[in-house]
């Protein structure tokens, strides 16, 4: 008796598991979203305005059109963003300012947007410069080839760091894509890990791992692939920033999320000066950047095997 009734509870459980619960989200007003990571490379700078999207959502951002936006420096220098695509704004460089970025300098954003205005600030910090992007060849799975890039952070505590890499000219967007320091490899402002190269899980996390169907590891990188890495320095507002935002995006699901942190819109350094109840999303970051790459050829192979036989 006992029995039936233990199997006619579990059977009760596992139908009511299956109800389809559906939610009744509300719908919010549109937040601007503001994409303003700019560099002081000699090449197009772009700054992405959108719009939110409700949570249910599939289709793309709708871009926020029809602004002004411009970036000046503390030395007197303006640099207008002109509106090309629905959403995209851009500044090119020219024959009387080459790039935007002197390190030390501080620098002013303003958008003016459907009557709001919307301003931040960012200094361009120094950032560290790469020697040599290698290829090592791995254990696992026999023949294969990881890469590590090798930079010495500058003396003085407080540098933050954002690594961007690009493999076969294709930049890595992943969650684990988002390498970001404190100096030579601190994960938190307070702990003091400087001047020295940059310590290797963040010299290797460069190095994307995967594996095949059967979940075997497969070699990151094979003949003829190319790695670039770029150092990008980085406010500390905006190493937290960064931290933050992989955070919201990494959830864990399951039972687990029960216990993730709860999603909130991360901390801006944007700011609307005529209208403090109008909501406003993103950031803005001026970057020094210094970048270097290699490709995985016949001669990097050899180059390979040689100090492999001599150790």
């Amino acid at each position: 008796m006992i029995r039936k009734i233990i199997l006619s509870v579990s059977l009760i459980l596992l139908i009511s598991c299956e109800d389809i619960i559906i939610p009744d989200l509300p719908i919010n007003d549109p937040i601007l979203v503001v994409d303003a990571w700019i560099n002081n490379l000699e090449k197009e700078q772009i700054i992405k305005l959108s719009k939110t999207q409700n949570y249910l959502s599939s289709s793309s951002p709708e871009p926020a059109d029809g602004a002004s936006v411009k970036v000046s420096d503390d030395l007197g220098n303006i640099f207008i963003f002109s509106e090309r695509d629905d959403g995209e704004y851009v500044w090119a460089p020219d024959s009387l300012q080459k790039n935007i970025g002197v390190v030390g300098t501080s620098y002013y954003m303003e958008i003016n947007y459907q009557g709001k205005q919307i301003t931040s600030e960012s200094r361009l910090n120094r950032t560290s410069k790469i020697d040599s992007v290698n290829f090592v060849r791995g254990q696992v799975p026999e023949g294969s080839y990881y890469a590590e890039f090798w930079s010495r952070e500058k003396d003085g505590p407080g540098d933050a760091y954002w690594i961007k890499s690009f493999k076969n000219g294709e930049k890595q967007v992943g969650l684990q894509d988002i390498i970001t320091c404190i100096d030579a490899g601190a994960s938190s402002e307070g702990a003091v890990i400087d001047g020295i190269p940059f310590i290797p899980p963040i010299r290797r996390a460069v190095t994307k791992f995967d594996s095949d169907e059967d979940n075997n590891f497969i070699s990151p990188f094979v003949k003829g692939d190319s790695l670039y890495v770029e150092i990008h320095s980085v406010t500390y507002e905006a190493f937290d920033f960064l931290n933050k935002t992989s955070i919201q995006i990494n959830r864990p699901g399951g039972f687990s999320e029960l216990f993730a942190v709860s999603l909130s819109n991360v901390p801006t350094n944007l700011l609307v000066t005529n209208d403090t109840d109008y909501p406003v999303v993103g950031f803005f970051c001026v970057s020094a950047v210094h970048g270097l790459g290699n490709t995985l050829d016949e001669d990097e192979i050899a180059k390979i095997e040689l100090y492999n036989r001599e150790w």
